[in-house]
């Protein structure tokens, strides 16, 4: 294809300038820009550098708008001291700022980029701020700030889920206080990112992974920090994740003035690691002052009773002894009656027997063989003993003993 005559003919070193001066025309000066910060990295040059970007309202969309930012190692102390004295806050990722550039066209990577010379942190806090209050706001129409304050916690609370960055000392502060104590906790401890990139959908996973162990609560928790450092804390990943478990949970979150989005929607929120795991101490501690108190209430119904009961024993003592004394003495009388009674009939009962002795006697007496000899019978019996009864009794020759009265006669039958 011929070439156009009309059209001009350019270098890209050409094209470069031309692009450079042209920008510089249209801003000549500095201006404001913002946007949030995105893939944030300092160099070993000592300049930083970062995607200023416009995010997509659709999640998981590319940005709307994006521009690179080079941060020179000569304006970074200015920018952090800034920062530092308007609240600690910090460049970091996700940050929303407002902050002053000078828009140039950088030939050698062909590309547009904005030389950031100074920041606005009052812009920051209040983007911080207004999305804290929209979400507040958000939550409350939705009913939703109430709603894990309203679980019931289990007495007493001695499995403990506990999400933090472990090994912090928020976590130390935390697990030492409950060691202290000398009650036996079981601690589920969870490793999180609690600031910084990606931190509060680490936070959010991490209270959704502890629930499922069924603690009787949750303990998030972290050291002190700027407002910056706290914003995971106010992200609403995390506050729709505790208003959507089923479990307590307490946070204890290092700051001293403003309460975060999660402490608000918290079951309940202390101002520190510490105090957190005091108040779940404490409230142990309170089940147990309970038990205590009950077992020696107890103890003391039950002194009253086994002394009320041995007062009722002795004096059912006392009056069984005199029931048995009148009984005795009733059934002596009846004995001693009953003795006379007995005495009397059994005079009467002998007197009657010895009658009949006598009689018996008198009849013994009169069939005595001595008395029938004496009126002149004899009786006769054959020598060996046999009785003769008669004549056919014996023979010639048999030797007789015949008894009388007086004596015995001996015969032989002839």
């Amino acid at each position: 294809m011929a070439t156009d005559p009309d059209l001009p003919v350019v270098t890209v070193a050409e094209l470069g300038v031309l692009v450079g001066e042209g920008v510089r025309a249209l801003f000549p000066d500095d201006l404001w820009v913002e946007g949030q910060v995105s893939n944030l990295h300092l160099a070993r040059s000592g300049h930083t550098y970062f995607d200023l970007v416009e995010p997509n309202d659709e999640p998981g969309k590319a940005p709307a708008a994006l521009f690179g930012v080079t941060l020179w190692k000569g304006n970074m102390p200015g920018i952090e001291r800034t920062l530092a004295e308007a609240g600690g806050l910090a460049l970091e990722d996700d940050l929303v700022v407002r902050m002053r550039a000078d828009l140039r066209f950088y030939a050698p990577r062909g590309r547009l980029q904005l030389n950031m010379t100074d920041i606005d942190p009052a812009f920051t806090l209040g983007r911080l701020a207004d999305e804290r209050e929209r979400l507040l706001r958000s939550l409350a129409e939705e009913g939703l700030l109430e709603r894990n304050a309203g679980l019931q916690l289990p007495v007493p609370p001695l499995r403990i889920g506990l999400v933090t960055s472990v090994g912090s000392a928020a976590h130390a502060d935390f697990c030492t206080e409950l060691e202290r104590s000398g009650i036996g906790f079981t601690i589920l401890e969870r490793d999180a990112r609690v600031q910084g990139e990606g931190s509060a959908l680490d936070v959010a996973e991490g209270l959704r992974v502890v629930a499922t162990h069924r603690p009787d609560l949750i303990a998030l928790v972290r050291g002190g920090g700027s407002a910056a450092d706290l914003a995971t804390f106010d992200a609403e990943v995390v506050a729709r994740t505790i208003v959507a478990l089923d479990v307590p949970v307490f946070t204890g979150i290092g700051h001293e003035i403003d309460r975060s989005v999660a402490d608000e929607v918290a079951h309940s929120a202390f101002k520190t690691p510490t105090a957190c795991a005091v108040a779940i101490v404490a409230s142990v501690r309170g089940v147990l002052d309970d038990l205590l108190a009950l077992r020696a209430s107890i103890v003391v119904q039950s002194q009253r009773a086994l002394a009320s009961a041995s007062g009722r024993q002795d004096d059912l003592a006392v009056r069984l002894l005199r029931s048995a004394d009148t009984v005795l003495s009733r059934q002596g009388e009846r004995l001693d009656m009953a003795t006379g009674r007995l005495a009397r009939s059994t005079i009467v009962v002998l007197g009657r027997h010895g009658d009949q002795l006598t009689a018996l006697a008198a009849r013994l007496r009169a069939l005595d063989p001595a008395a029938i000899l004496a009126r002149g019978w004899s009786i006769t019996r054959r020598v060996g003993g046999d009785l003769v009864r008669s004549a056919a009794d014996v023979h010639s020759g048999d030797a007789l003993e015949t008894r009388l009265a007086d004596g015995t006669v001996t015969s032989t039958v002839d």
